[in-house]
């Protein structure tokens, strides 16, 4: 019997980077989508690659417990403080230069040293900043870069406008400002890195409309899916609910929305529902609004715990862009959503399907109490919703949009299972060692497809 010669096997070899991280806020504990997300993407990121976080923490330094818990992900942390009166005042002072009053506020000297010093010392591959704020430090440095921009700021800002009362006189003519601003210098500054990365198709769209110059990619938000062991019945549930950060102006301002308009409409049918508030840092003037049916629960460890008890998640969203993190997170739960078409905005849902959309105050308190009364309604709703997140929106998901951002900009490398490369016995020394320095195969079902180009 004649033995016949093994076929010889391929993989691709992924190279372990010197990657540096920048953020603007600490991102632990996971309260705020801008700290969930920052959060998972270093944790995935750590297992592959040397990471070094440079990040602020508002309000004085870091508790050790805070960058513990980082450093446990396997993570090098430097954070500064950042004092928030400090940095208002210097947006005060300068307001007639060109940086938008998002990127002036976050402008520190401190910061800006610190990045020289590790530029210096650690001489990364990569550098990815995480919003525009972050990104600015990072312009000219002579490396690879990532803008994880997370939305058009521009779309953004417009909407804001829009939605603003022309009573706030205040807040328009600041968001007037803004946009002003962030429309000279949002195209231009995409033009320093070599990919921008946004959260929807829609956010890409507004970008290319300003700079279609721009190689841009879709790194949608992630939400954590292994809720089934915990998952609670519907037959169980009870009430509404809203969660967010709390002292963010528009989560401020949906509060009051559910509070003073919806609530009151849900009574007239349904007297007994409680609207419950879970988030952190509420500030004083939703702290005001507790009393026998309205109930805050400020800073809570694990607002999904609330959420897995709660009926409905209302969510009267307008303006803004980009993944409302919440709607992630309450459709992973089980939680039942009435929101508006901008609340919904980059996620694949529909109407009576996966969530419930309303146009105004009277339909979505309608809405609200027909799935507080029809717990049919609400499990075949929810069942749908756990199942459109399960399968668009894990961070396993999310997790390989990013490997294959970094492929785009480091190719893996061929290796044959013989121990020679497809060239030559040179290039098979190369490989070889590049696995002894910790260079990282792909899985065996994974096959690199390099990212198509827009």
């Amino acid at each position: 019997m004649s033995s016949k010669t093994p076929t010889p096997t391929h993989t691709l070899i992924r190279q372990r980077l010197r990657i540096l991280f920048l953020h603007t806020r600490f991102p632990f504990p996971l309260i705020g989508g801008d700290r969930i997300k920052a959060y998972h993407l270093l944790k995935h990121l750590a297992q592959y690659h040397d990471v070094t976080l440079l990040t602020f923490h508002h309000r004085g330094s870091a508790p050790p417990e805070k960058t513990q818990a980082l450093e446990e992900l396997g993570i090098n942390v430097i954070s500064l403080p950042l004092n928030p009166i400090k940095a208002g005042i210097r947006c005060i002072t300068h307001a007639l230069n060109d940086l938008p009053i998002e990127i002036m506020f976050y402008n520190h000297p401190e910061y800006k040293q610190a990045l020289q010093d590790l530029v210096k010392e650690k001489h990364f591959d990569v550098a990815m900043g995480f919003f525009m704020r972050a990104g600015e430090y990072l312009r000219e440095l002579p490396m690879k870069k990532v803008l994880i921009a997370e939305d058009c700021r521009v779309l953004y800002e417009h909407r804001s406008l829009v939605a603003t009362k022309m009573s706030a006189v205040h807040q328009k003519f600041i968001r007037w400002w803004e946009l002003r601003k962030l429309l000279a210098y949002e195209p231009k500054m995409m033009n320093d890195f070599d990919i921008t990365t946004f959260v929807t198709m829609e956010d890409i769209n507004a970008a290319k409309a300003m700079n279609a110059d721009i190689q841009y990619r879709l790194l949608t938000n992630g939400v954590v899916t292994d809720h089934v062991a915990q998952y609670v019945p519907q037959e169980e549930r009870r009430d509404i609910i809203f969660t967010g950060k709390l002292d963010v102006w528009a989560n401020t301002m949906m509060v009051h929305k559910i509070a003073t308009e919806i609530l009151p409409r849900i009574h007239k049918r349904l007297p007994h529902v409680k609207f419950h508030i879970v988030g952190g840092y509420p500030p004083k003037s939703i702290l005001k609004l507790q009393s026998e049916h309205i109930l805050v629960h400020g800073n809570v460890p694990d607002v999904r715990k609330y959420m897995r008890n709660a009926a409905v998640f209302v969510h009267p969203h307008s303006g803004a862009s980009g993944i409302q993190n919440k709607v992630l997170e309450a459709m992973a739960t089980g939680c039942s959503i009435v929101t508006t078409t901008t609340g919904i905005q980059g996620i694949p849902a529909w109407h009576d399907r996966e969530v419930m959309i309303a146009h105004n105050y009277d339909e979505m308190a309608d809405y609200a109490c027909k799935l507080l009364e029809d717990v049919e309604l609400r499990t075949r709703i929810s069942e749908r919703a756990m199942k459109l997140v399960g399968e668009k929106f894990s961070w396993e998901i999310i997790n390989e949009q990013l490997d294959g951002i970094i492929d785009e900009l480091f190719p893996p490398k061929p290796f044959s299972s013989h121990g020679y490369g497809l060239s030559d016995d040179i290039e098979a020394n190369k490989l070889t060692q590049s696995i002894l320095n910790q260079d990282l195969p792909l899985s065996s079902q994974q096959q690199y497809k390099p990212p198509k180009k827009r």
